[in-house]
């Protein structure tokens, strides 16, 4: 996951200058409860002090005990929290075994608590011999109600070693009578964290230097222990005798403005101009306050403002970076929309172009009414954000239009559809790219318009519209295009051709969108582009290509893009398969499986998953495997978008694998939804469905019109094959052929296919049509009908499938593989490190990877050891290869 400044600063424990007094008992009442509590709330209004008690307790937590801080604000909903508190748990290393971003892509299937047990699962498991502490400051500008959801299932899970610790201005909505009644919290509201009269006594000496009991007196009196108040009074006091109107007592906002005035009024011109233009920003730092003040003395300034302790805190950051109180924020920024309104369009607009989180840049343009650069900030931030699974906040963002922007604007429209891309929502693309086209045109952006329509003709083919995406995408290619909409249209013809034909076709267009996708070096448009070009690997140059898109998919992969890593081991795998290479096959599959374990089983990958190991154990000839394998096929495969053709592509994969296996009564099930979805415009999954028919004909005694059939499928099967189309219509035409007493006529449909396998190499595709076929084929009285070149190569694909079947019912004995249990080198040398006590941090740096790369590695260890934490990786290591 990738974070700015913006993260490190909300998930640093503040840290105040110097000079704060002592508190011996509120600080062992709050020493207390955060080594013994579950749940510890500090609930007072702004002012109060809760940050500062918090932040100078925390620092005395005892050796070993892990501590977590987020400062919340009004921009986070349940996600963007999540995403904070993943961050703030980093330093940690805790081992997490499903991918963050999967934990957020829970959330915005609305799977919470599934959410929760991930992250409840990873606090357990995660080496902290002295528990640790969760502290959520700020928490009442938080309006998700989702949040507070999901704190009630955190504090019910939540490890008995763990605090949560929850700053607020209101007690918040969650469960509290339970754990009140449990005696589990701990509580801390305004009169606990009033200052005491030896407190106030305390601090009057500290800040004058004198001892005045009296005038500590009056001061409490007038502040009620309030130490905003308190600090602000002192500051005045300390300029002039003036002190606060009796009226101001009543109300500490008012006080509070009557006293910051006063503190203001006596700042120099340029650092009073400086703090209210500054105030627009959450943190300050040199850049930033530069860009919004167009002040160059930025640095001299916010050194100013913290010798002067003007209500602000100093983060722990490698440039100098404050945080202005909340109280002094708010009084600063209504004092500049007050005196000058007409600047605060502009200034927001500054302040969201020194933004590097592409979220909070486009709020803060929402916040100045600038429309059009919030529309383009959230666009350019999509692609990186896609790739990196994160589209549901893209989503989330769009919402925050206004309703007549989010109705009219085609930006809005094809980001809405770019991000229903990734979920196979091919329906949603369409209408929202139609929509988007039309806009741009009558804005005169016609580069975007061309761009929207290349997708919206792709989307409109996988509906089934094949004849009309035909037309659209002809019309784009016949105006200029730039290099993504030319990519997209080489996408469409690789699909178009590989149901039309030519034969060649899907070869060479998709050679030329690799050439494209390589020049691009997008990952996101590598990610668009490579899911399922598998279903014609059969074609020429198909395989080839593949090839190329796992390699440069692999290259343009950073880290945290772990969706696009996924999808290119599936196609290696597929590669694997098809070339009938065993080892490295299973090994592939076993990556596969940890990516959609670490993804938290996506369904668009899990789908996916399923059609290569049904195919796998077709070769395997597991028949019950297939059953199973099969049937989860079928249920994930109805809960596609029924506006595209994936429900048609994996039911016919669902009847293939029933006829392989001869699951007749299967067959005869699924075949009339079959036909019903198969339409008019796709001549391959029309030779498709007729292909079973000919199959459940010949089953049925009809073995007549079952030869009449596939000899009539013959003649183009080749010319419209899938990945297994022709092998299909071949071997069962040899069989019918053969049963009909003709073994010449039999081999002459063998034949042509045994020449393109063996030219091609890829064995696979007939391989997955069923053993059993194979079998009764290579076992067949041929007389002299069959070469002996021939039938040698036929004996041969027998004897590859046997192979597959012998290594998945007794797998060989590996005493180094024993010893390492599967780990790869790479895993061994981060497990040694481990063991030696290193973070992931360090890690990385030994080993030149990437924190998530060994984040990663971590969790394939755990998994492939069975075992939860760190500690008991290490353990194992140890015990086997010493220290």
């Amino acid at each position: 996951m990738q974070f700015a400044s913006l993260a490190r600063a909300k998930i640093q424990t503040p840290r105040f200058r110097s000079g704060l007094i002592e508190r011996s008992e509120l600080e062992q009442r709050l020493g207390d409860a955060l080594a013994n509590q579950r749940l510890v709330l500090l609930v007072a209004p702004a002012g109060y002090g809760k940050t500062a008690a918090l932040s100078r307790q925390l620092q005395r937590l005892p050796a070993g005990r892990a501590l977590a801080w987020l400062t919340t604000d009004e921009d986070d909903d349940l996600q963007r929290l999540l995403a904070y508190l993943i961050e703030a748990l980093e330093p940690l290393d805790p081992p997490w075994r499903l991918a963050p971003e999967a934990l957020l892509e829970r959330v915005d299937q609305g799977r919470l608590r599934e959410a929760t047990s991930a992250l409840l699962n990873t606090l357990e498991a995660t080496d902290t011999p002295g528990g640790g502490v969760l502290v959520l400051d700020d928490l009442h500008a938080v309006a998700d109600a989702r949040v507070f959801e999901f704190l009630n299932q955190l504090l019910e899970g939540l490890p008995p070693n763990w605090t949560l610790v929850i700053a607020s201005r209101v007690e918040p909505p969650l469960a509290l009578a339970r754990w009140r009644a449990r005696r589990e919290v701990a509580e801390f509201d305004e009169t606990a964290l009033s200052f005491s009269k030896k407190e106030v006594q305390d601090l009057w000496r500290h800040a004058t230097g004198e001892d005045d009991p009296e005038q500590a007196d009056r001061l409490l009196e007038r502040t009620q222990g309030w130490a905003a108040g308190l600090s602000l009074s002192l500051e005045a006091s300390q300029r002039s005798a003036t002190t606060a109107p009796m009226e101001a007592r009543h109300n500490r906002r008012h006080l509070f403005d009557y006293l910051a005035a006063e503190v203001f009024q006596d700042l120099p011109a340029e650092l009073q101009a400086f703090l209210l233009r500054c105030s627009l920003l959450s943190e300050l730092t040199v850049p930033r306050c530069e860009q919004i003040s167009g002040n160059p003395r930025a640095a001299e300034l916010l050194e100013d403002i913290g010798r002067r302790r003007l209500f602000s805190s100093v983060l722990d950051s490698e440039e100098l970076t404050l945080r202005l109180h909340d109280l002094f924020r708010d009084f600063l920024e209504e004092r500049l929309r007050r005196l000058h309104p007409e600047e605060m369009p502009a200034l927001l607009r500054r302040a969201a172009q020194g933004e590097a989180d592409p979220l909070r840049r486009t709020l803060t343009y929402l916040r100045a009414g600038a429309w059009q650069e919030a529309e383009q900030s959230l666009a350019d931030g999509t692609a990186d954000m896609l790739a990196s699974d994160k589209g549901g906040q893209v989503i989330r963002m769009i919402e925050q239009f206004p309703a007549d922007i989010q109705a009219s604007s085609p930006v809005l429209a094809y980001v809405r559809g770019w991000c229903a891309w990734p979920r196979y929502q091919y329906g949603a693309v369409r209408s929202n790219m139609e929509q988007a086209a039309a806009g741009f045109d009558a804005l005169g952006r016609h580069g975007e318009a061309q761009r929207a329509r290349a997708m919206q003709a792709v989307a409109m083919f996988f509906c089934g519209h094949m004849a009309e995406a035909r037309r659209l995408s002809q019309t784009v290619r016949s105006q200029p295009m730039d290099l993504e909409t030319e990519a997209l249209s080489e996408l469409f013809d690789f699909w178009y051709e590989g149901h039309h034909g030519p034969v060649e076709g899907p070869g060479n267009h998709l050679a030329n969108a690799i050439d494209l996708l390589e020049k691009g070096r997008s990952a996101e448009l590598w990610f668009r582009c490579i899911p399922r070009v598998n279903m014609f690997s059969s074609r020429p140059r198909v395989s080839e290509q593949i090839r190329r898109i796992v390699n440069g998919a692999r290259a343009a992969t950073v880290d945290g893009q772990w969706s696009l890593h996924a999808d290119a081991n599936l196609m290696d795998a597929w590669l694997h398969l098809w070339q009938g290479r065993l080892p490295e096959l299973e090994a592939a599959f076993q990556r596969i499986e940890e990516d959609s374990q670490w993804l938290g089983q996506p369904a668009g990958l899990q789908v996916r998953l399923l059609t290569l190991k049904v195919n796998y154990q077709l070769i395997c000839d597991d028949t019950d495997a297939v059953r199973e394998t099969r049937d989860m096929l079928a249920a994930h495969a109805a809960l596609l978008d029924p506006s595209s053709d994936l429900p048609l592509q994996y039911l016919a994969i669902v009847v293939r694998a029933s006829a392989a296996i001869e699951d007749w009564p299967s067959v005869r099930m699924h075949l009339p939804a079959l036909a019903v979805k198969v339409g008019h415009e796709s001549p391959c999954m029309r030779m498709f469905l007729r292909s079973i028919e000919a199959q459940l004909a010949f089953q049925e005694g009809r073995a007549g019109e079952a030869l009449k059939t596939f000899r009539e499928l013959a003649a183009s099967s080749a010319e419209f094959n899938t990945m297994f189309l022709d092998a299909m219509v071949r071997t069962r035409l040899a069989l019918a052929e053969l049963a009909d007493g003709s073994p010449a006529a039999a081999w002459r449909a063998l034949d042509p296919l045994i020449e393109r396998i063996v030219s091609s190499g890829n064995v696979g595709q007939v391989l997955v049509t069923g053993v059993r076929g194979l079998n009764e084929l290579s076992a067949a009285s041929w007389g002299g009908a069959a070469s002996e070149e021939g039938l040698a190569i036929l004996r041969e694909w027998t004897a590859i499938a046997k192979r597959f079947k012998a290594r998945t019912q007794n797998k060989p004995y590996d005493p180094a593989g024993q010893q390492s249990a599967g780990l790869s080198a790479r895993e061994l040398e981060v497990l040694a490190l481990l063991a030696a006590s290193q973070s992931n941090k360090l890690i990385a740096r030994t080993l030149d990877l990437s924190p998530h790369t060994v984040k990663r590695h971590v969790a394939r260890i755990l998994d492939r050891l069975d075992l939860s934490s760190r500690m008991q990786a290490a353990h194992w290591y140890r015990t086997r290869f010493g220290t």
